[in-house]
């Protein structure tokens, strides 16, 4: 049943599959590794550049005057239309690796977000179910299928999102289940929505049959809550649906090979030396690459890479917290197995008050005044609270006279 759930059987898959990467900031040595790096990806443009460089450079020396090209220097018009060229190619590289981590971020917002508000309302659901002990078969009949189905359904919307094969996302065992309505929901192309349907149905079902002891407009919120995580995991779809649109794709990567040829000559007719020449071309070269293949890695981050979103162990987790939302523990309420002596820690406060309270009268007067604000007219007006105030007035009044002898008369006894 239900309640024996710890014991489930989960579909497991090897998890270090597409693993993200986890890393030690304040630990160098771990950022270095190969595995996810755009390093390599970066040299191989960088290399053949220096290269280049290194050749351009040793035919100037052969079959040029060096020394007359030493002499030369560049022109303003050349140092603006190099400066242009590198200010707006990093702005595309730049405004590519932004767009990709927007969308990476948002990817795990939308996930996580879908996964809390569901388990939030399977959650409610169990915490709604009735004590009565005439339907406690029907109460655990309705979770076990509550919690496959929901499984079932995160498992689906994760494959879909993902456009990866199911076997990386585990879901509770269905035994027991259906077989026709499990090989209806394998042949549809809506798995969600069905899925979905089913969960709501049932809800109403069992509310309808007593299962469910809760009042109407609350149990509402659970709806809520299961539109809501079907409209965020709908909302990823977009990011692995929508790629980055082909114009800028296809201008960035041209402009980024112009570029990479670019400093070749430009370093060798300024008058560099062939090493120099050779490593401020790789520098240029190797930065703008890197920058541009990992915002081509991250901004489809719904996949098996190793820097793509960790959809397996999101999936893993989920699969865990309902197991455990089934557990006969999670459902019973703590008991209070002493009660705490209130009496105790109220006398412990007023001390403490009647302590504080002499040692700065000025301090508490200051402060009972600034609370108060004008509501003392005895003291602004230079009138008693025997005069023709209103009652209210002179009531004001004369508590704030009382106050200040009050605490007169424990500061000069404290003294």
């Amino acid at each position: 049943g239900a309640r024996t759930c710890a014991t489930v059987h989960l579909w497991l898959i090897a998890l270090g599959r597409g693993k993200m990467i986890y890393y030690i900031a304040e630990n160098p040595v771990s950022l270095v590794r190969w595995r996810g790096s755009v390093v390599p990806r970066a040299c191989r443009w960088a290399i053949p550049c220096a290269a280049l460089a290194v050749l351009y450079s040793h035919i100037l020396h052969v079959w040029t005057d060096w020394s007359l090209s030493l002499e030369e220097e560049p022109t303003k018009f050349e140092v603006y239309a190099w400066g242009l060229i590198t200010y707006v190619i990093g702005f595309l590289v730049v405004f590519r690796a932004q767009h990709a981590y927007s969308r990476y971020w948002e990817g795990i917002t939308l996930v996580e977000r879908a996964c809390g508000v569901w388990l939030n309302g399977v959650s409610n659901l169990i915490a709604f179910c009735s004590t009565d002990p005439a339907k406690q078969a029907q109460v655990e009949e309705f979770q076990y299928v509550l919690s496959r189905l929901m499984s079932l359904l995160f498992c689906y919307c994760m494959s879909d999102i993902s456009n990866l094969d199911r076997s990386h996302f585990p879901h509770l065992d269905l035994s027991g289940i259906d077989p026709a309505c499990l090989e209806y929901l394998e042949a549809t192309s809506a798995k969600q929505n069905v899925a979905l349907q089913w969960m709501q149905r049932m809800i109403v079902e069992c509310n309808r049959s007593g299962v469910i002891d809760i009042a109407a407009p609350i149990l509402s919120r659970v709806f809520q809550e299961l539109s809501i995580g079907i409209v965020h995991l709908m909302d990823a779809k977009k990011i692995s649906v929508v790629p980055y649109p082909f114009g800028f794709a296809q201008i960035v990567w041209v402009m980024l090979v112009f570029f990479s040829l670019l400093p070749v000559p430009v370093m060798c007719a300024i008058g560099m030396s062939t090493q120099k020449a050779a490593g401020y071309t790789f520098l240029i070269v190797f930065v703008f690459w890197s920058v541009h293949h990992l915002a081509i890695q991250i901004e489809q981050p719904f996949g098996d890479a190793p820097n793509d979103l960790p959809l397996a162990q999101v999936n893993h987790r989920f699969n865990k917290v309902l197991v455990r939302l089934l557990e006969m523990t999670a459902q019973e309420t703590p008991n209070l197995l002493k009660k705490p002596d209130m009496s105790m820690r109220f006398m412990q406060r007023k001390s403490s008050l009647e302590q504080t309270l002499p040692q700065r009268p000025q301090t508490m007067m200051k402060k009972v005044r600034s609370l108060l604000g004008e509501m003392d007219f005895s003291r602004a007006e230079g009138v008693g609270p025997d005069s023709s105030l209103p009652s209210s007035r002179r009531g004001t009044a004369a508590s704030m006279s009382s106050l200040d002898s009050e605490i007169t008369r424990r500061s000069a006894s404290s003294a």
